[in-house]
């Protein structure tokens, strides 16, 4: 019964390994896919995942291009700044006999319309080297080929340039009657050699008519020339028949640049000419830190700058957008004798 029960319990061991080793035993596994619905809300979440992305992207990049379009922005324009400061302390005196004396600097007002704008700064450096200063008084009047002209280019408004004239030996009057005039075609002549300090000013349009798109940071002034007459082209005709009140029409604007210059001196011409040396009014006058003599005196004249630059390096001419400005300034002080 012994060997009985072991063979039966060794056909069940049998039984039991031959069930687990066969060969010809099969799993079946499901291989069912995505319902219609399932594909749908899939899509839908990517979508929307992908929309958030590409919009944080977007944000990211813009702030990024902001930053920088600022940042080379402010290099420009303090490099421009500190470019014209720097001639400043360059710029010469020179006195002729029968004249007061006189600083070899100048701002010129470009008639626009009925406005006058402040924005062609005239130096007497000796050239791009500078060294004037050095010199001293001179008897003589400072040549053309020794000025730097500071403006905005007219060929291309955005750009804030200097201009030089190499080589130009004709005699150049600061207090010549027609100043405005020989500056203007200097800027327009052969010799004017350009090179551009800021390419990103701020358009302002400006027009003949009394329907202008003003400057931001020029108020009007009262004139007569038109700066087309001043560079050699034709004057817009101005609309015939207009029942609006908005700004003038494309054909009869001028787009400028926000570049602008104010010269300031201490004491002013009209005070130094209702003065005579030697009496109480010359003593009277405002000398700065009071230095004067009977004769003579310390005559300050003082220079401030302010441009107006786009952030982002896309010029407009729309008075919606703001604009970064830059301010500067420099003095000189000289020797005046009537």
């Amino acid at each position: 019964m012994r060997r009985h029960l072991q063979c039966g319990m060794r056909s069940v061991e049998c039984g039991l390994g031959s069930s687990l080793h066969t060969p010809h035993s099969t799993f079946r596994i499901s291989h069912r896919g995505m319902t219609l619905a399932e594909l749908l809300i899939s899509l839908t979440i990517l979508s929307i995942m992908s929309v958030v992305l590409a919009g944080m992207s977007n944000a990211v990049n813009s702030a990024w291009s902001y930053t920088k379009g600022v940042e080379d922005s402010d290099l420009q324009a303090r490099a421009a700044v500190e470019r014209i400061e720097y001639m400043i302390s360059q710029t010469g005196v020179y006195d002729l006999a029968g004249q007061p004396t006189r600083v070899g600097m100048a701002v010129v007002r470009r008639p626009v319309g009925t406005n006058q704008i402040p924005d062609v700064l005239v130096l007497w450096t000796g050239g791009r080297s500078g060294g004037m200063s050095a010199n001293g008084v001179l008897q003589r009047l400072p040549t053309v080929g020794e000025l730097l002209i500071y403006t905005w280019d007219a060929q291309s408004p955005s750009q804030l340039i200097e201009v030089a004239f190499p080589g130009q030996t004709a005699a150049f009057d600061f207090a010549a009657s027609d100043l405005a005039t020989t500056v203007a075609n200097l800027l327009t002549s052969n010799a004017a050699e350009k090179i551009p300090l800021c390419d990103r000013l701020r358009l302002s349009s400006l027009s003949n008519s009394s329907s202008a798109v003003a400057a931001p940071i020029m108020p009007p002034v009262s004139g007569a020339e038109s700066i087309f007459s001043m560079y050699g082209a034709s004057v817009p005709s101005e609309s015939s028949s207009s029942s609006s009140t908005s700004t003038a029409t494309a054909a009869s604007t001028q787009s400028i640049g926000n570049a602008r210059f104010t010269l300031t001196l201490t004491p002013t011409d009209s005070e130094l000419a209702s003065a005579a040396p030697q009496t109480t009014a010359w003593m009277q006058l405002s000398w700065p830190q009071g230095t004067f003599g009977n004769r003579s005196g310390i005559r300050q004249v003082t220079l401030q700058i302010e441009l107006q630059v786009e952030p982002d390096g896309i010029v407009r001419a729309s008075d919606t957008v703001s604009a970064i400005p830059f301010f500067g300034s420099a003095s000189l002080r000289y020797v005046y004798e009537p």
